[in-house]
This record gives C-alpha cells, sequence and structure tokens, in this order.
C-alpha cells in the first residue's frame, strides 16, 4: 500500500512545486481559453486626413479572454460604418499578442468618419476607430463655391443701394468666415454660408459684381460672379420764362432746373427752338450748377417762340427734355 501511494505524492509534489516557481517568479500567464471576451483600441483612432487618402496609421485593436489573456488566430473584420472609404485587408488574424491591424483609406466626404473592428462569429465583441476628413483642396483646405443668388433690385440706378445675396457650400461641412462683394468699385461684406449685403455702384453700365470667399483654416477660398445692369438715373427737366410776353429787344430770362432721385443732375442743357434732335435755332449752351443754369436771351423776334431745354444727361443720369415754353415777343410799336 504505501508503495502504491508514492508516486501519486511525489506527482503532486511536482506540481506544488510548479505553482511555487510560478508565483515566487514574474507574472504568471495562463493559456487561453481560445475566445475573445474583449477587443481594445490599441492605435489608429481618432486620426485627421484628406478625403480618399489613406490616414498615417494603421488600425491596430487587442482581442483578450475573459481572465485578460492575449486571443490568437482570432479573425477580426474592419467594416466601414461612417463616411465612406475601406480598409485593408477588410478581415485580419490576431497574433500571438493578441493584435490585428488595418489601413483605413477615408472616403470621400468631409467630416466624421468611423470603423468598427468585430470578432467575426462574436457579434458584441466590437471597437470604434473615429477619423475625420478635413482636407482635399490647395494647403489641406476643403474646395468650396460661391455663388451670387440675387441681386436687387435689378437694374439699379447710379447711388441707388443694390442688395447682393450670397450662398458658399462645400462638399461636406458648412464654410464659415468672411465674404467681400464687390463691382470693382464699391465693396461691402457678409458671412458665410449664406448672407447679404448691400452696395450702391456709383455709375451706369453693365457691372460685374463679384463675391469672393475667404477660406478658412478648413474650407478653401472661392468666388462667384454675375452681371448687373446699372442704368443711368432718370431726370426730369423744367423750363421757365420771364417776363412773358416781352417786348421787342428785352432781355428774357429764361431758368432750367434738372432733378433726379438718385442725386443732383450734372453736364450740361441747351436752349433750343423747334425741338432737341432737329432744332431750328440755338440760344445757348450753359453747364448746370447745382442741378440748374439760367439763359439770358435778347435777340428773339417778334412773334411766338416754342423753346426747350435739353438736358444731355451724365454718365449716371439719363437724358431729358422741359415741356415747351411758348415766349411771346409783340410787335415793334406794340404793346
Amino acid at each position: 500500500m504505501r508503495n502504491t501511494l508514492l508516486p501519486h505524492l511525489s506527482g503532486l509534489a511536482g506540481l506544488g512545486a510548479a505553482l511555487a516557481l510560478g508565483c515566487s517568479g514574474g507574472d504568471l500567464t495562463l493559456p487561453s481559453d481560445g475566445r475573445a471576451a474583449e477587443l481594445a483600441v490599441v492605435a489608429g483612432n481618432q486620426q485627421a486626413g484628406s478625403p480618399g487618402h489613406a490616414l498615417p496609421l494603421p488600425l491596430v485593436v487587442r482581442a483578450t479572454d475573459a481572465a485578460k489573456a492575449p486571443v490568437n488566430q482570432v479573425r477580426i473584420a474592419f467594416v466601414v460604418t461612417a463616411g465612406g472609404g475601406s480598409t485593408v485587408p477588410d478581415t485580419a488574424t490576431t497574433d500571438a499578442d493578441g493584435r490585428a491591424s488595418a489601413r483605413w483609406t477615408l472616403g470621400t466626404s468631409m467630416g466624421a468618419q468611423a470603423v468598427e473592428a468585430r470578432v467575426v462569429g462574436s457579434d458584441p465583441v466590437r471597437a470604434t476607430f473615429v477619423g475625420t476628413a478635413s482636407g482635399g483642396g490647395p494647403g489641406g483646405q476643403a474646395p468650396t463655391t460661391t455663388q451670387i443668388t440675387s441681386v436687387s433690385p435689378s437694374p439699379s440706378f447710379p447711388t441707388q443701394p443694390v442688395m447682393v445675396a450670397f450662398r458658399v457650400t462645400a462638399t461636406a461641412g458648412s464654410p464659415t468666415g468672411g465674404v467681400t462683394v464687390t463691382d470693382g468699385t464699391v465693396s461691402c461684406t457678409g458671412t458665410a454660408p449664406t448672407g447679404q449685403c448691400s452696395l450702391a455702384p456709383p455709375t451706369a453700365g453693365m457691372k460685374t459684381i463679384t463675391a469672393r470667399y475667404a477660406g478658412s483654416g478648413t474650407f478653401g477660398a472661392s468666388s462667384g460672379t454675375t452681371s448687373h445692369q446699372v442704368a443711368r438715373a432718370t431726370t426730369a427737366t423744367s423750363l421757365s420764362s420771364r417776363p412773358n410776353p416781352s417786348a421787342p429787344d428785352e432781355v428774357v430770362t429764361f431758368s432750367i432746373a434738372v432733378t433726379s432721385g438718385f442725386g443732383t443732375p450734372t453736364g450740361s442743357v441747351q436752349l433750343v427752338e423747334g425741338s432737341c434732335t432737329a432744332p431750328t435755332a440755338s440760344l445757348g449752351v450753359a453747364d448746370l450748377n447745382a442741378g440748374q443754369a439760367s439763359f439770358a436771351v435778347q435777340t428773339l423776334s417778334s412773334g411766338t417762340h416754342v423753346v426747350l431745354a435739353c438736358y444731355s444727361g451724365s454718365d449716371r443720369f439719363a437724358p431729358s427734355v422741359s415741356p415747351p415754353v411758348q415766349q411771346k415777343v409783340s410787335k415793334k410799336g406794340h404793346d
């Protein structure tokens, strides 16, 4: 009986010695049970890059069992869950340390993107990587498009305020920053992504209005244009005379006033008989002074003269013609 127990006691002593040796040394690593209970992100999370380009660092996960021991030969699927893009490989196998990795190429859309690492055949065991696509244009900025959406009123008159509305868009995200609107002479400013501002072109003609988005650290600069007609401002010309009727050789003063709702007209006026396009007589030409001019005429013959004031216009103001004045000059020897 004693001889039968000796081998068993010897085996137990050996096991005790092994356990004692393991505990007296460093950490004891027990064999894994072969099933992944947890998947942890090791490296590659929270990266940023240009849309459509590979991120600089690989995505690395580590699979462990319930005792936190690494699990090898576990298949890990790297699945893109937001933003598009791809992973290479899309499935990898863990090594002796329980690690698996893949490279991530971002999708073409701007903003947040995501990849989920999953233990194949064990849906609840997952780990998530988040990345950001924040470049793509020159200098790593996202391309933008600037459009002028409306100009009102159209056409306008010189010095009349014109409201210009604009919109700045990008393939993803919402651009921010300043927008300058100009016709090449005057300008105003607004703020992206949508806004408006008012400018007042000082002269008439076909204008090219440009909206320029300055860009930001994330979004590239861009500009958009549209044509806008600035018409010459309408005017009204009036004419009066005194005395009327007048005597032969008497000085008659003709007073002219040119007005507009968009400022004080400048330029010259002509005093004529007949019509402005085909006058039968010209009684003089004068420059406007504060929108007014006067003529002293002493050469009118006896009879009735149909007199007109003809304003020729300027780069800002349209021409106009006064209503006719019938100037009566009595015959010599008559009142």
